[in-house]
């Protein structure tokens, strides 16, 4: 029986980082695959090419999209196993419904934002951006005015969001005895309870938290769910961690609170991105910027490609693959 053929379509130094030989190898067992020769993100015309004469594509960032018409055309094609996150710039949600097999690699992603959020929690509650630009332009011996700092140690956090990131924090926090509140909609009472997580409102959960950590998707229903009115139940001296998307937080209520200085802010994502250079959040007191850099870090991307490659071999061993997303799914994912 012929082997499927694999293409693969990262190209340059994204190949480099996610094709290693543990994921070469695990394609060797089952397939036979060819890479993308040409150095850049394929045209329309060459991904029709692509999917007539291959059973299956191994894809991540790049310009790509699954369509009902491309389908149409390529019969053959039977899977798209996606080593990165979001799928819906994509896909045509029809094809998912029409039983198209596309799975993403978001499992590969969230232990590493998580381990983020808990970096930017820690960092924020102990002023460090204030202490390391003071030590580094100032020449002082930190910030003698940003104070006081705060443990994590038995303290409450809320949780906004228990989705694939979500639900990596609490372990991460149960070795500072915290007590751990949830907000989520589309999660249920039982699984909330095996993470230690108390499912609450999300009024409830922003007035009793001292960290507030995002992790909610792209929804309409979540466009600037922090907003002015959110933002004032938080308790002064708390603490708004956003690893998810800048859409979640309306930045100009976000603002008036830093402004402040009755609230704390780290986002690694915002509204827009880059943040414009003449942003106020780069210079208020309070604030820690990263550039979108949560996760997965450089040297761990190779996960991504690892989990789509062992979609793809129990795919074609028969098998439902691990990560595959559905027409359902792809309604409240990011």
């Amino acid at each position: 029986m012929a082997k499927p053929r694999i293409y693969v379509l990262p190209h340059g130094a994204l190949y480099e980082q996610i094709m290693v030989p543990r994921v070469t190898e695990v394609l060797d067992s089952f397939c036979e695959w060819e890479r993308n020769p040409h150095g850049r993100d394929l045209t329309p015309e060459e991904l029709l090419e692509v999917a007539q004469s291959h059973d299956g594509i191994l894809g991540s960032w790049g310009k790509y999209r699954i369509t009902r018409e491309l389908l149409a055309q390529a019969p053959r094609l039977r899977i798209v196993a996606h080593a990165a996150g979001s799928l819906r710039a994509l896909v045509e949600p029809e094809v998912l419904r029409e039983g198209f097999v596309f799975t993403n690699a978001s499992a590969g992603i969230a232990p590493y934002v998580a381990e983020h959020a808990l970096c930017l929690a820690i960092a924020s509650l102990r002023g460090l951006g204030e202490h390391v630009v003071a030590m580094r332009t100032a020449r002082t011996w930190g910030n003698p005015d940003f104070k006081p700092n705060r443990t994590l140690y038995d303290v409450t956090v809320g949780l906004v969001g228990l989705g694939q990131v979500g639900r990596c924090v609490p372990p991460l926090l149960q070795p500072f005895r915290c007590r751990m509140l949830g907000y989520d909609p589309y999660l249920a009472p039982e699984r909330a309870q095996a993470l230690g997580v108390e499912l609450t409102s999300l009024p409830e959960l922003l007035a009793a938290s001292l960290v507030v950590s995002l992790h909610a998707p792209i929804i309409p229903e979540t466009k600037h769910m922090i907003g002015a009115k959110e933002l004032a139940l938080m308790g002064d001296g708390a603490v708004l961690v956003n690893t998810a998307r800048g859409w979640l937080v309306d930045h100009e209520a976000l603002l008036a609170e830093v402004r402040t200085g009755r609230l704390r802010a780290a986002l690694d994502v915002t509204e827009p991105e880059p943040l414009p250079a003449e942003s106020e959040l780069r210079d208020t007191p309070g604030v820690i910027l990263t550039p979108h850099i949560a996760g997965p870090t450089w040297d761990r991307r190779w996960d991504l490609a690892y989990l789509a490659a062992c979609d793809l071999r129990a795919f074609f061993a028969g098998e439902r693959p691990r990560y595959q997303v559905t027409y359902e799914m792809l309604e409240s994912m990011a």
